[in-house]
């Protein structure tokens, strides 16, 4: 049963990622779909799946994660037993972090040694999957690996993505440095399974090491000692760690591609907001709109965040506009990518391209 797995949410390797969306905020932060925050898809498929126990470690500039989490209620982890936990990055006695995951993973350890479940699934927030868990783990089992990375096919487009080469039987044999290739095959989805306790193994004697990394640090030096399986998931996967990637991504959902769909329901913050008023000469078309906005102008093929105001004569099309931002009489909003509270004036125009949208950072007034 899933309620064998610990849910771990690692953040610590996407440190870096996206810097015009994280100079405030870490990754799995990040708004998206209109009213989503990434981390929200990696705890949804966990709870759904009856995984009751969730760890997630964080790196720097986690204030408006920890903002959003709370006490994991509209996950239904406030519980006494298990629940949700958020651990702070290790710091090093001068007050920097460390590099990598496994200082974290180390000096937090008592969670693990704590806890119940004899299995532990390790995940990011920014490779958005629907992996059935169990599904991963009998597999596991059945292979009588120590490890098991889940992969999918070369059907899946990453450039990001870190190429995995397999042998006979699905064994991995090889890990490669990100940048998928058409020649490569197979793409880690940056999720994990073992033993609790090789885990804990593994973690202690690279730490002693001095290793910094899970994957670079401790399962691929040992790809030959360990018997390490892949898991072969064959459903959709949305990827993003950069402006291009988000902008991508974000398109997809208005075409209804995008994996949003395959989630029966997404939980998220509750936030109370009013329905969005269309008033007298607005224009909506192919836009995922939020509640909360007053929509007086034109919306073509964009996503709209929570209380998002165009007014008349504005025009935004192909953009995603985050919450409360403001876009004044005949502003013009095209291949843009707004954060939260930007005001556009009256009059302005930005226009990006498709291959180079636009970034205007949180509450900048243009």
């Amino acid at each position: 049963m899933t309620n064998d797995l610990l849910g771990v949410i690692n953040l610590g390797t996407e440190e870096g990622l996206f810097p015009e969306f994280t100079g405030h905020r870490n990754l799995a932060a990040v708004p998206f779909s209109g009213r989503y925050r990434l981390i929200d898809f990696t705890l949804t498929n966990m709870i759904t799946q009856g995984i009751n126990q969730v760890g997630i470690y964080t790196l720097d500039k986690y204030r408006s994660l920890m903002d959003h989490l709370g006490s994991g209620k509209e996950w239904d982890l406030d519980r006494s037993q298990g629940g949700l936990h958020i651990f702070p990055p290790a710091l090093k006695p001068d007050g920097e972090a460390y590099l990598g995951d496994l200082a974290n993973f180390s000096i937090h350890r008592e969670h693990f040694v704590r806890s119940k479940q004899p299995y532990v699934v390790i995940t990011g927030s920014n490779v958005l999957t629907t992996i059935d868990f169990q599904d991963m783990l009998d597999h596991h089992k059945e292979m009588g690996a120590d490890i098991t990375l889940a992969y999918t096919g070369h059907e899946q487009k990453c450039g990001y993505c870190r190429p995995i080469r397999l042998g006979e039987n699905d064994r991995v044999v090889g890990i490669s440095e990100r940048g998928f290739s058409p020649a490569d095959e197979y793409a880690y989805t940056e999720t994990i399974i073992m033993s609790k306790n090789l885990f804990l193994r593994l973690v202690n004697e690279a730490t002693a090491r001095g290793e910094y990394d899970l994957l670079d640090g401790v399962i691929r030096p040992q790809l030959h000692r360990l018997h390490v399986h892949g898991y072969h998931y064959t459903g959709k996967m949305q990827v993003i760690h950069s402006v291009l990637s988000y902008y991508n991504e974000s398109m997809r959902l208005l075409r209804q591609e995008g994996i949003i769909y395959d989630f029966p329901h997404i939980y998220t913050k509750i936030k109370h907001e009013p329905p969005t008023r269309y008033l007298k000469g607005s224009k909506v078309n192919e836009a995922l709109v939020a509640n909360g906005c007053k929509i007086s102008g034109e919306v073509q093929n964009s996503i709209l965040f929570r209380g998002v105001v165009v007014s008349e004569h504005a025009r935004i099309k192909n953009s995603i506009i985050l919450s409360k931002s403001i876009i004044e009489e005949g502003a013009v909003v095209e291949n843009a990518i707004l954060d939260k509270e930007v005001v556009v004036k009256r009059g302005q125009v930005i226009r990006g391209t498709v291959d180079e949208p636009i970034v205007i950072g949180k509450r900048t007034t243009v």
